[in-house]
């Protein structure tokens, strides 16, 4: 089902950038919250909000987005993600719990999962979901059904201050990402510079690549002649590389990501940082 699966993986990556913009230092006791708009065309089509928690033990992030403007004529998208885990003494995340809704049109989509908070294997996966297209559900083997989940994948790769350093060398990692398994790869070739009127940051930056690729779990049609239509189309091509490029910020730790650039079925989309909100965190007895 290609439209199902270029429409997860735009909520996925729309997820990322939000995600990825979250991390605050553990020892900073600050709030981050960074929102994006998403062009297409030279019209903003989504706007990206986040808000994380991180402390020596635990980590929460939560990021919801929406499809606004003309692309809202095309396709009412709409999604929500958290993800709460636990942080181990040598800086390793642990996932505990990754829920995900989203909706385009009549189209829609849960999923709720639950690990093992010493193996990161899978306890519980409850997933729903409906489309315009008569579908059926392959889900993943039992045996892969392990984290971590995408949001945590991104997160311990933001923590790491070594991982988005400037190199041609490919990493490769087998990620849970709620309805596929996925192989994600990535690489940093080359340094740039963003200067453009739609980011609130300009400068120098580390450009990086990301793909991704599925590997169990799947959704096939389940209508006779659409099968047959099916089976006469040539081999899709790979999907391009999503291309990110990530920036040092003042008062803000690790590297975050300042634009990017991806393909979907009706052209390109850029999206660019476009507002920082940094306060203090609340103590829990001042917390409303």
């Amino acid at each position: 089902m290609k439209d199902q699966t270029e429409m997860l993986r735009l909520f996925i990556f729309l997820s990322l950038m939000a995600l990825l913009s979250s991390p605050v230092n553990a020892q900073s006791s600050q709030s981050i919250k960074l929102t994006y708009k998403a062009y297409w065309g030279g019209f903003v089509i989504s706007k990206v909000y986040s808000s994380a928690h991180l402390s020596n033990e635990s980590y929460q992030v939560d990021v919801a987005y929406d499809v606004t403007g003309l692309a809202s004529i095309f396709s009412n998208m709409k999604s929500k993600s958290s993800v709460r885990g636990n942080i181990l003494s040598d800086g390793a995340l642990m996932p505990l719990e990754f829920d995900n809704a989203g909706s385009w049109g009549k189209s829609h989509f849960t999923t709720k999962t639950r690990f093992d908070p010493e193996s990161s294997q899978i306890v519980a996966h409850d997933i729903d979901f409906k489309f315009k297209k008569e579908a059926k559900y392959i889900p993943i083997a039992e045996a892969q059904r392990k984290g971590p989940d995408m949001m945590s994948y991104y997160l311990d790769l933001m923590l790491n201050p070594h991982a988005l350093a400037v190199s041609q060398d490919l990493r490769e990692a087998t990620v849970f990402g709620g309805f596929f398994l996925l192989n994600m790869a990535y690489k940093c070739p080359e340094r740039k510079t963003l200067d453009s009127g739609r980011a609130t940051y300009t400068g120098p930056v580390i450009a990086c690549e990301f793909t991704d690729k599925v590997v169990d779990g799947n959704f096939i049609a389940t209508d006779k002649k659409k099968k047959k239509k099916r089976k006469k189309k040539k081999k899709e091509k790979a999907p391009k590389p999503v291309e990110i490029w990530f920036a040092e910020i003042e008062g803000l730790q690790p590297k975050v990501p300042v634009y990017a650039e991806f393909a979907i079925g009706w052209g390109k989309v850029r999206v660019y940082l476009a507002e920082i909100d940094v306060s203090p965190l609340k103590a829990e007895k001042d917390a409303p």
